[in-house]
């Protein structure tokens, strides 16, 4: 089916010059840029060391993380932790986020 209207995408919403990662959490927790945020309960922008050497990039949130607003804390993340125990890395070190912000709505309970 084409579409019958193009569709928004995230531009507006991305700060032009950010300075953090909390400026562009900020920004996407407004984001209205497509229709994964219609049925989310909240944004789920990624955590941890701003300048990690080591990031991990999700598909997408899950239910419990939409609940919570947070990244890789349902299954995935406990399997996550895991590997990274297993692994010998500090998680001090880590950044972990998705490649989108909002849980599809084909994955909603």
């Amino acid at each position: 089916m084409p579409w019958t209207q193009t569709p928004v995408g995230a531009q507006q919403w991305v700060p032009p010059h950010p300075r953090s990662i909390d400026e562009l959490k900020a920004a996407a927790a407004d984001c209205h840029g497509c229709e994964l945020n219609e049925n989310a309960t909240q944004t789920v922008f990624g955590r941890g060391a701003p300048h990690a050497k080591i990031v991990f990039v999700g598909e997408q949130p899950g239910d419990v993380e939409d609940r919570h607003g947070l990244p890789f804390i349902g299954p995935a993340g406990r399997l996550l932790r895991e590997a990274v125990d297993d692994a010998g890395i500090d998680p001090a070190d880590l950044y972990i986020t998705n490649s989108v912000s909002h849980v599809p709505r084909c994955r909603r309970d």
